[in-house]
């Protein structure tokens, strides 16, 4: 009988994690080298999930790469589910037709993704933009100019997101370079940037770290949270963007303050923790049973939303080396802890604590 090529194998019921060779007829593969059990382990990551999705079928087809020997090997797993519920199949080396078939499909899921990063983080500043040229129109003097000088800079800070997107795209990487940042300076710019209005306060809750990481990247992932806090925790009325008429003082510098308009509906909170920090709010927080899956790309509660702000934030967050989950407030609200993040010891002239993790009077490290 003609040997067939390939490895011939069984999952018993289709676990992705088992493989048992039948037997071995594939000279490009080492067989001893393939695991037994924790196959999904060996999988490269961004793989795994597909192939998942492809052992639930039953009829399996897949291409993927798996970590063995001396670095991750294309694959191709040709397999059908038989009447006991085992997957039984082959694994032969991937042709060259099957890795370039892949690497195109990856690119196209890549260009997808980036098509909806951009729609996402750039719609917020350009809705800022609008609002305040609107507003420039009812106003004269100094307020017009200032309502002017305010579209501008969430078109600079347009331009430097597009930048820094297009670097993404094009070099597959989040975090360009880190630095040492004053974090309470990169949360008062995202703050501005997301335009809250009289509706929402900023309270930051004592004195925050000093951070090494990418300024922007942190920026934007900040600004996402704050959007999100904003959209599904404000009043009706209030949304990411508007920007109020009444009052010409800076929104962001306003609601910094201990405790915030004593007439908001929302507040955002921003804290530090031993390794890291926090973002909550009081708003009517997550589902217990949502929180793991509030990051995945695409998931939103909201009518218009696209779900891409918290799987960005998760992306950031990891680029870092930092981590980042969900959890919920002592207020009740959402809350989001950034860890593993390192601060770092400044001195500071003007007095103690710019770098340390105390609280201002009064303040909490806690919500």
């Amino acid at each position: 009988m003609e040997r067939r090529p390939g490895v011939a194998y069984r999952r018993p019921d289709g676990d992705p994690d088992r493989f048992v060779v039948e037997a071995a007829g594939e000279p490009r593969l080492d067989v001893d080298a393939l695991p037994r059990n924790d196959w999904m382990e060996a999988t490269v990551e961004e793989d795994r999930e597909r192939l998942r999705s492809a052992l639930d079928d039953d009829d399996v087809d897949v291409t993927y790469r798996l970590a063995v020997d001396d670095g991750p090997t294309w694959v191709r797993e040709r397999g059908r589910r038989d009447e006991s519920g085992d997957v039984v199949g082959y694994l032969l080396p991937a042709g060259e037709e099957d890795e370039r078939r892949r690497r195109l499909e990856r690119q196209r899921e890549r260009l997808e993704e980036f098509a909806g990063v951009v729609s996402h983080d750039l719609r917020n500043p350009l809705s800022v933009a609008v609002g305040n040229v609107e507003l420039a129109r009812e106003f004269d003097g100094e307020a017009a100019d200032e309502r002017l000088d305010r579209a501008r800079d969430a078109l600079d800070w347009m331009d430097d997101l597009t930048a820094d997107l297009l670097a993404l795209a094009r070099e597959g990487r989040i975090v360009e370079g880190t630095e040492t940042v004053d974090l309470r300076s990169v949360v008062d710019a995202a703050w501005r940037t997301v335009g809250a209005g009289p509706e929402t306060a900023l309270v930051v809750e004592g004195a925050l770290p000093t951070v090494e990481c990418d300024r922007s990247r942190l920026r934007q992932a900040l600004e996402n949270l704050f959007r999100n806090a904003i959209e599904h925790g404000a009043s009706d009325g209030c949304s990411p963007g508007e920007v109020s008429g009444g009052d010409d003082t800076d929104a962001g510098d306003a609601s910094s303050r201990r405790g915030g308009p004593a007439d908001a509906s929302l507040r955002v909170f921003v804290g530090a923790l031993p390794n890291g920090f926090y973002v909550a709010d009081d708003g009517p927080g997550i589902d217990p049973a949502e929180r793991e899956s509030v990051f995945e790309p695409g998931r939103t509660t909201a009518a218009d939303g696209t779900g891409f702000g918290l799987a960005i934030v998760e992306r950031i967050a990891e680029a870092h080396g930092w981590s980042v989950s969900a959890t919920e407030g002592r207020a009740g609200g959402a809350r989001f802890e950034f860890a593993g993040v390192e601060s770092v010891d400044e001195v500071d002239s003007t007095g103690p604590g710019r770098g340390s993790l105390a609280t201002e009077s009064g303040g909490s490290p806690t919500t």
